[in-house]
């Protein structure tokens, strides 16, 4: 698995949609199951997904782009959408043009709509498979957890610890569901600078949360896309002490750092 130290401060911002977004799309598009007795058609049948959100959440550690999780689904619902209106069968025709013909695709996507039309479903899923994550369903009160926090919190940081060591401060718990799922597993539910326990002090409403903290020194990527290993670059702390680590705009603690801070036991 993989994070990248990505800069975004406006989550808001349209982002150009990659290749890899595009190949996607057509996918959903086009071999969406579509059953005569139903309105609209259903998830192909190989994500084994019933629900769309969960469709496009198979895909979204792979080619968010840095999105947020409902970022991520209304763009790539959009690109479906985009797509429908150039398949017959199709029982979603909401992007028609006036006249009630396709509506115009961009350069991007006519390209990938001239690579993939005339393929099979096994062809185009051999080109898209590298994005897909099957086991998205093993991730539903991550991804729950996950936009609660995304909805409040608007960008990055990058910063120094007060001994000048230079830092990423994103929230790598912000945009990999399985990268926090394996740090947890490995770290605990414990804020490992003072303790806290969310379950212990919230009962069931703070069950299995915990916040993650990517503490890779980002001096080490110099550029270059970088793996990240749960075990040595996450950690997990409560949302107290994460929001202390990065409370200074310029100044990301460590974790010994923010640990020596604490006054009350």
């Amino acid at each position: 698995m993989q994070q990248f130290a990505t800069i975004c401060n406006n989550t808001h911002i349209l982002k150009k949609r990659s290749k890899a977004f595009l190949e996607v799309g057509f996918y959903l598009s086009k071999f969406g199951v579509i059953n005569e007795n139903d309105k609209y058609p259903s998830p192909p049948i190989r994500l084994k997904v019933h629900k769309w959100n969960d469709a496009y959440r198979v895909f979204y550690e792979k080619i968010h782009g840095d999105r947020t999780v409902l970022a991520f689904e209304r763009s790539l619902k959009n690109t479906r959408d985009a797509f429908d209106s150039h398949f017959p069968n199709s029982k979603r025709i909401g992007w028609l043009s006036d006249n009630k013909s396709p509506h115009p695709l961009g350069k991007d996507m006519q390209a990938v709509f001239d690579s993939f039309i005339n393929k099979s479903e096994e062809e185009v899923w051999i080109a898209i498979q590298k994005y897909a994550d099957l086991k998205v369903k093993e991730y539903k009160q991550t991804y729950d957890d996950l936009i609660s926090i995304q909805e409040s919190e608007a960008e990055y940081i990058i910063g120094t610890t007060e001994g000048g060591k230079k830092v990423t401060t994103s929230y790598s718990y912000e945009r990999k569901p399985s990268l926090r799922s394996d740090a947890v597993k490995i770290h605990g539910l414990e804020c490992v600078v003072c303790g806290f326990n969310f379950e212990a002090f919230y009962g069931d409403w703070g069950k299995g949360f915990i916040e993650v903290h990517h503490i890779q020194p980002l001096s080490e990527n110099k550029g270059q896309e970088i793996e990240t290993n749960p075990k040595t670059d996450l950690t997990v702390l409560c949302a107290n002490c994460h929001r202390m680590v990065h409370r200074k705009k310029k100044i990301t603690l460590s974790i010994e750092e923010l640990k020596k801070k604490i006054r009350k036991k």
